[in-house]
């Protein structure tokens, strides 16, 4: 499946990435991992 993860940064710039995962939370920690000093704002299921 793949999600849209919608961050922001520390210095307050957005930005989404899609990424791969099996669910929603994995999805999150997958993102959490590459931009360890970003939050998660939301993730959402794209179909495509």
């Amino acid at each position: 499946m793949r999600f849209k993860v919608s961050m922001i940064n520390d210095q307050g710039n957005c930005h989404e990435e899609t990424v791969i995962a099996n669910n929603e939370e994995e999805a999150k920690k997958n993102v959490l991992d590459f931009n360890p000093h970003s939050t998660v704002l939301e993730a959402t299921w794209v179909y495509k």
